[in-house]
C-alpha cells in the first residue's frame, strides 16, 4: 500500500510493500557502452590488483587484464552470478548487462545513478540500503564497441526492488521524454519520486 503526493511535476510514492509499473513518454538513441565486467563478487571501489573486474571485450567477455571498478560514465557486465556493491558516492553508470546470468543481485550502500538495465534472460534484484538512493536517469550509453548494445529509457533487466529502510529512494528521473515500465516487485519501505509525469500501476 503506498500514499500518493502529487504536485506540479512531481510524484512522490511512500511505500511499504508493493508492484508498480511506471511508465514515462519517449525514446532513446541506441548505443553500445563501455566499461568491465566482473569476475568475482565485486565492488565499484575495487582496484584492479583486487581481481575482481575485468577489461572486456567486443564481444562481451572478459579479456583477461584486471581493472578498476566501474567508472562514471561508463558501464559494467555481469561475468558471472555475482554479487555487487554499489558503494562509490554518487556512481553515475551508463548501463548494466546482466548478460546470460542468473545474478545475485546489485546492492546500494551509496547514492548511484544508472541509466540502462539490459539482459539475456534473467533479471537483477536490487536492494537500496537505508538513507541511500538508485536514481534511473534513462540516458543513452557511451558510444564504444566493449560488449554490449543498450537502448536509453530501457530497464528489461531490472527485477525486484527491495527499499532498505528508512529514506532509501528509487527516483526516476528520465533525462528525456521517454517510456520505461518497471515490473518487478517493490518490498520494504522507502520512497519513490518520479520527476516526470508517471503511471503507478495504471494511476
Amino acid at each position: 500500500l503506498f500514499q500518493k503526493a502529487i504536485q506540479k511535476g512531481l510524484k512522490t510514492a511512500l511505500f511499504t510493500t508493493s508492484t508498480a509499473a511506471l511508465m514515462l513518454s519517449s525514446s532513446g538513441a541506441l548505443g553500445v557502452a563501455a566499461g568491465v565486467i566482473s569476475t568475482n563478487d565485486a565492488a565499484f571501489s575495487d582496484l584492479a590488483a583486487a581481481g575482481n573486474w575485468n577489461e572486456i571485450t567486443a564481444e562481451g567477455v572478459a579479456n583477461g587484464t584486471p581493472a578498476n571498478g566501474p567508472q562514471d560514465n561508463k558501464a559494467f557486465t555481469y561475468g558471472g552470478n555475482h554479487n555487487i556493491t554499489a558503494d562509490e558516492v554518487g556512481r553515475i553508470i551508463t548501463a548494466i548487462n546482466v548478460a546470460a546470468t542468473n545474478p545475485g543481485g546489485l546492492n546500494i550502500t551509496e547514492d548511484t545513478s544508472v541509466g540502462s538495465i539490459v539482459t539475456g534472460g534473467n533479471l537483477l534484484p536490487v536492494t537500496i540500503n537505508a538513507g541511500k538512493s538508485l536514481t534511473l536517469t534513462g540516458t543513452a550509453t557511451v558510444v564504444a564497441n566493449h560488449g554490449f548494445d543498450a537502448a536509453a529509457d530501457t530497464y528489461t533487466g531490472l527485477g525486484n526492488i527491495t527499499l532498505g529502510g528508512a529514506n532509501a529512494g528509487l527516483i526516476i528521473q528520465s533525462a528525456t521524454p521517454a517510456k520505461i515500465t518497471l515490473t518487478g516487485n517493490i518490498d520494504g519501505g522507502g520512497i519513490i519520486t518520479a520527476n516526470t509525469d508517471a503511471a503507478i500501476n495504471g494511476t
